[in-house]
């Protein structure tokens, strides 16, 4: 391998020592989707990770203040977890304190998520970053770019 190769796990911070042709790839959608979501999770670790939150559980959170009582098979679906893997961090979160489940009083058979006071609290201290963060991690656009890229974005992924 030369010197001059282009190795796998190369950081977003280091340049390559040769420039590549990379036309083809600027115009794969699913690449460049990808390197955004790359940019802004790493974005995301630095600015909340004095409050733990992750782009996990952020969601979590966010979907459970918004939509009291959701049921976890919802909340998995919407978030795009295999089930198992969300019952893993809903049990976290609940061992924690910050999410309680309930007996759906319609369906006693069904599960109900709520934030506890301890859980809305990091909810709205995430809630008060997410509008700075996004500022910074858009800043390259302008406020109408910005708007067409998550008008455009809800096109392809509604939800």
């Amino acid at each position: 391998m030369s010197s001059k190769t282009v190795r796998p796990g190369l950081k977003s911070d280091q340049q390559p020592e040769k420039s590549l042709d990379l036309r083809a790839l600027r115009r794969t959608p699913g690449f460049m989707l990808r390197l955004a979501q790359l940019k802004f999770f790493e974005g995301f670790y630095e600015e909340f990770a004095a409050l733990g939150l992750t782009p996990a559980t952020y969601a979590i959170f966010a979907v459970i203040r918004d939509n009291p009582g959701v049921p976890p098979s919802s909340l998995a679906s919407l978030l795009r977890l295999r089930l198992p893997n969300l019952i893993k961090i809903l049990n976290e979160l609940e061992s924690s304190g910050f999410i309680k489940r309930n007996r759906s009083k319609a369906d006693r058979r069904a599960v109900e998520l709520m934030l506890t006071p301890k859980g809305a609290k990091l909810i709205a201290e995430g809630a008060r970053l997410t509008e700075p963060y996004n500022e910074k991690m858009l800043a390259p656009l302008s406020t109408a770019e910005q708007r067409t890229l998550l008008e455009l974005l809800n096109r392809l992924l509604p939800l």
